[in-house]
């Protein structure tokens, strides 16, 4: 479900939280820099927050974990050859 300012509702519902005197003067600071009053930052900073969580319920899950099998490495056998310089055959 997509939240948004547009959904029709029956009646508005009242939500508010105490913040510090520090924490008011920077929402306000905020407000004005975007141009938005309080309630309509608020509104849409929760809107938003809802969004995101209705998106990540339709992320889908992978059903099982693909366990890795262990990878086997060759060791190489080594022979040296008759002679006298160091010559190495690798099969």
């Amino acid at each position: 479900m997509v939240y948004s300012t547009t959904n029709k509702m029956m009646g508005s519902k009242v939500v508010s939280t105490k913040l510090t005197e520090e924490e008011y003067g920077k929402l306000v600071g905020l407000c004005s820099a975007s141009g938005y009053t309080v309630s309509k930052l608020l509104k849409r900073a929760i809107l938003a927050r809802m969004n995101e969580e209705a998106y990540r319920e339709y992320i889908p899950t992978p059903k099982h974990v693909t366990k890795a099998e262990p990878q086997v490495i060759h060791e190489y056998q080594i022979k040296k050859t008759a002679g006298s310089e160091d010559k190495f055959l690798y099969y």
